[in-house]
């Protein structure tokens, strides 16, 4: 029998995510072959490697150096999705972003292999992404936007930066949006997506295999309002359309429900419905001021990988939700 505590800490996090959908949830190979993106020999081989290292006797046990595995664990089966990453909250007072975008980086390098291709969107989070991304050697991929670009006012978040740095470290391509992410009227919005190229920019975008995303709030933390695309006004009126966050500049209510608002037909990028055909679309979003939001996106079913902090995973298993079918 190996030693469990020699094991890697992504290693041990599939085989025990494998062996409790298997021995707790009932699933067949086969079935956690197709939620996990796994080949059946695949998972068949972690079962095996699971009980040579010690993961599974009797029961299953947690390693004592991932803690967190059994929120992630509960969380994909409460909301039904593919995975969950939970992060530790800083202890030394700093925001959580830097450990959202950490845990995010983590995972995505778990994932990258030859011709690969990954979405990124417009947020905080996203943008710590690179500071702690790194792989081992480098892979042909490709890093796409999959929304318009930010303002000057922005505070320092620069999407087309974060995707060619992301590009660079992996070793592999940038594929650029050169458009804004919200423009003044809808008929400039039509005249934009009409353009061969960002047609087929916005195409490519929806063939992602990830997409990484954060969702906003509905008040003055918000991208669009500190990039002075929308005022206060515009901010109340969102507020009163029963609006309570956004993702991608699309809006939804506390259960999920898309909200129509006057930014449906000037905003440039991927669709909610679109986020909901991408093979692996993460959310990563936490800290207390988003925990209505996300559990209004998980509900609505537009992501199917969370990365989150462990308060925020607390409240969302503590909340009634779906589960997994």
């Amino acid at each position: 029998m190996g030693n469990l505590h020699d094991i890697d800490l992504e290693e041990c996090r599939l085989c025990v995510r494998v062996a409790k959908l298997y021995y707790e949830g009932e699933l067949t190979q086969r079935e956690i072959a197709k939620k996990l993106g796994l080949s059946r020999i695949k998972v068949h081989r972690i079962l095996n490697q699971a009980r040579d290292m010690g993961i599974v006797e009797i029961r299953i046990h947690t390693p004592e150096n991932s803690k967190f595995i059994e929120q992630e664990h509960d969380l994909t089966l409460r909301f039904g999705l593919r995975d969950a990453l939970v992060v530790p909250i800083p202890e030394n007072g700093e925001l959580v972003y830097g450990s959202l975008a950490q845990g995010a980086a983590r995972w995505l390098e778990s994932k990258m292999e030859s011709g690969i291709r990954v979405g990124l969107g417009l947020g905080r989070t996203i943008s710590h992404i690179p500071r702690f991304f790194s792989v081992s050697q480098k892979v042909d991929c490709t890093f796409i936007e999959v929304v318009g670009g930010s303002s000057e006012n922005s505070g320092g978040i620069a999407k087309y930066n974060i995707t060619s740095k992301l590009a660079e470290i992996a070793g592999g391509r940038a594929e650029l949006l050169y458009a804004p992410n919200m423009v003044s009227n809808p008929e400039l919005r039509e005249r934009l997506i009409s353009e061969p190229a960002i047609a087929e920019a916005l195409e490519r975008a929806r063939n992602c295999d990830i997409v990484l995303q954060s969702v906003g709030t509905v008040d003055e933390t918000a991208i669009l309002y500190i990039e002075d695309r929308i005022g206060l006004e515009d901010l109340q009126s969102l507020q009163a359309s029963g609006a309570v966050g956004d993702a991608l500049g699309h809006y939804f209510d506390t259960d999920g429900e898309p909200v129509s608002t006057f930014l449906d037909d000037r905003v440039i990028g991927l669709s909610l419905r679109d986020l909901k055909q991408v093979p692996w679309s993460v959310v990563v979003a936490g800290g207390e001021e988003k925990h209505t939001v996300i559990e209004a996106t998980l509900k609505g079913g537009y992501f199917n990988v969370l990365v989150t902090d462990t308060d925020t995973a607390g409240y969302l298993l503590s909340r009634p939700g779906k589960t997994d079918q």
